[in-house]
């Protein structure tokens, strides 16, 4: 790196400029004032901060109806401009977003979310009816309001969403492409699953009118007289139950995020938002059918993360939230993420997160792939208010100072890992049948639950371990370009490829992956191996068949957990830490030709060690997001130092000794 460039670098990273900073949720200009120069004192107050811009939308006061809250989020949009703010807009009065804060279903109530449920009937067989979806629903049980809800199937609703919605904005925003870089989108989903079930509920599919018809279009034969086997194990159920989730999540994926991109797209700005309940494989399966087809059109994946207490997120589910996210950018080639990170779980107990905890919650984040972090913490953290708590304004200016360092380095590096992890939801899709239970009960089948509890477990595993991966699709495997001893997906390169228990998966899969393997890519089959085909159209034998002469070739390994970490180290896909500290965690990015290493420490005590770095890397540098400051390491095994909570980013350059 030239020398003025890296002098540049030190210098912006102690002060990191506000594109890369935390961008602050304002939903209600008007509870900042009415007046221009309100606003600006406001938000002038924020600034100081470090806040280094907005996620904002007019005012949900008389939603998208009065021409006075118009002129104040106008105003507001201006002063923000004025401070050198970035500017994002949030598309929803509350969440789940899609309905326009009722205004859809106000003009045609046909467009409400609906399901097939089944009945038994007086002669005791099945009848399967449409339903619409509403109490016990995320409709009824959010935290925001009850509200009905539109059909996230029906292409008509979702046009008539963004005609109410993003038109709107776009009617009013002159020049809207210069001025807003990115569209929120907030917890749409399908409504037939319930969270608090009602004594006449039943068990409920997604379901629109023209869903028969796309179904034979997309697989070929018609699903009607396989309606049962997507309720009870009747005839070829797994193959049935997989082509049927598949086809939900690319009618998701085409029909809502997809109709939003293409608006984003032709009005020059970034879709974005974040979907609901994507800690379990099980929610991805009810909420969207797949969580990674959705994920594909938008240009910014997103999560949120409702709690700030790292330690809960890395022995809990929601470390895999960001590691699932980033992933899916990282195979279509996109280099920003989004995390709405806020400490509602501490508030919802009568507490809030330290300072220490919010670092480390953003740092853990970022070493998960995420880069951008939109901030629901609330005053005093946001400091809109002239009384608020002086070492809260303080606090709340050293995490975003912090938050600006890591965007910073990592925003525009390229992630680098060894390992890639075959994302198991056919094994999901094909064991799952539609209950009346809660969400947050155990599904039924034992074996889905296995599969679930098993892919969380493992993913924790090789990240105690100093293995980091990626979380890739089936279809993104079968498109893989296979080299001798890699593979690449997007501009990522695998040596091995993890694949965990489950139950089905696609022949063209499996193809593709004896492939690797014959090419000398290290492939780790984990517990019980796919015996099923992921469709209808393929057969189970010839999976089966061809699972017995994968496992037969000599880069195939089939251990347990504990040894799938042993060969993938003995392959040479961990970072070498000493001594070995399973609380350290660490992802490798590359940058302007060197390495970049983020460590962070998941324990409340301190931890040193040595990082042993690949080849000869001489000029190494230490870069301390706490305070902004760089110093310098020695050779190539630099010693790191992390606090309790803490975390260092590690820059090595080649150069001469």
């Amino acid at each position: 790196m030239p020398e003025h460039v890296e002098t540049n670098l030190r210098a912006l990273f102690k002060n990191p400029p506000a594109p890369y900073r935390t961008l602050q949720i304002i939903h209600n200009f008007d509870s900042f004032g009415r007046d221009e120069a309100t606003l600006r004192q406001r938000m002038e107050w924020l600034k100081e901060t470090g806040i280094g811009g907005l996620v904002a939308n007019v005012s949900f006061n008389d939603y998208m109806r009065s021409e006075e809250q118009w002129r104040i989020f106008l105003t507001g949009l201006k002063v923000a401009e004025d401070l050198g703010f970035v500017f994002w807009l949030y598309d929803e009065e509350g969440y789940p977003s899609g309905a326009a804060g009722g205004l859809v279903l106000e003009r045609n109530p046909d467009f409400e979310a609906i399901g097939l449920v089944r009945r038994t009937g007086p002669d005791g067989k099945p009848r399967y009816e449409v339903q619409r979806m509403y109490e016990g629903t995320h409709c009824t049980e959010n935290v925001y309001k009850k509200r009905r809800y539109i059909n996230l199937l029906d292409p008509q609703a979702v046009r008539t969403f963004i005609n109410l919605t993003h038109d709107a904005y776009a009617r009013r925003i002159n020049n809207l492409g210069r001025r807003v870089h990115a569209i929120f989108t907030d917890e749409p989903s399908l409504m037939t699953t319930y969270i608090r079930p009602p004594e006449n509920a039943l068990p409920a599919l997604p379901w629109v009118e023209d869903l028969p018809a796309q179904f034979r279009k997309r697989r070929g034969y018609d699903l009607t007289p396989h309606l049962e086997s997507l309720y009870t194990d009747t005839g070829n159920h797994h193959g049935v139950r997989c082509d049927f989730y598949e086809v939900v999540a690319q009618l998701v994926a085409e029909r809502y995020f997809g109709q939003i991109q293409d608006w984003c797209r032709r009005h020059g700005i970034a879709s974005s938002g974040h979907l609901l309940a994507e800690e379990k494989l099980l929610w991805h399966v009810m909420y969207y059918g797949d969580l990674f087809t959705p994920l594909k059109r938008m240009d910014i994946p997103g999560i949120d993360i409702l709690s700030s207490d790292p330690l809960a997120l890395a022995t809990g589910n929601g470390f895999l939230v960001p590691k699932l996210i980033s992933s899916a950018a990282h195979l279509m080639r996109r280099r920003e993420t989004m995390s709405e990170t806020s400490d509602f779980a501490e508030q919802m107990s009568n507490r809030r997160a330290t300072l220490e905890q919010m670092k480390a919650t953003a740092s853990l984040q970022y070493l998960l792939g995420i880069n951008t972090i939109t901030s629901y913490y609330p005053d005093p953290y946001g400091a809109t208010h002239p009384n608020s708590n002086q070492q809260r304004r303080a606090d709340y200016a050293q995490y975003n100072a912090f938050v600006g360092r890591l965007s910073l380095l990592l925003r525009n590096a390229q992630h680098e890992c060894d390992v890639a992890v075959l994302y198991p939801i056919a094994g999901v899709q094909a064991n799952f049948t539609p209950t009346t239970l809660s969400m947050y009960q155990p599904h039924p089948s034992r074996r889905l639950n296995e599969i679930d509890d098993g892919f969380v477990n493992l993913c924790r595993r090789l990240l105690q371990n100093g293995i980091d991966f990626d979380i890739v699709d089936e279809s993104a495997v079968q498109k893989a370009q296979v080299g001798k001893g890699a593979f690449r997906i997007g501009d990522e390169r695998y040596r091995a490829l993890v694949v965990p228990t489950t139950d089905a998966i696609h022949v063209a899969t499996l193809q593709q992956i004896a492939k690797m393997a014959r090419q000398g890519v290290r492939v780790v089959f984990v517990g019980k191996p796919p015996q099923y085909a992921a469709s209808r159209r393929e057969r189970d034998s010839e999976v089966q068949e061809r699972m017995e002469a994968l496992l037969r070739l000599p880069n195939t390994h089939a251990p347990s957990d504990e040894n799938a970490v042993r060969t993938l180290k003995e392959a040479g896909c961990a970072v070498k830490l000493e001594p070995a500290k399973p609380e350290v965690w660490t992802a490798r990015y590359r940058r302007d030709g060197a390495l970049l290493y983020l460590l962070v420490n998941l324990s409340t005590s301190e931890q040193r060690c040595t990082l042993h770095l690949p080849g000869r890397y001489w000029a190494v540098e230490i870069y301390l997001p706490d305070t902004g400051d760089v110093r310098q390491a020695r050779g190539a095994s630099p010693e790191v130092s992390l606090s309790p909570l803490g975390s260092v980013l590690v820059w090595c350059r080649d150069g001469a000794p």
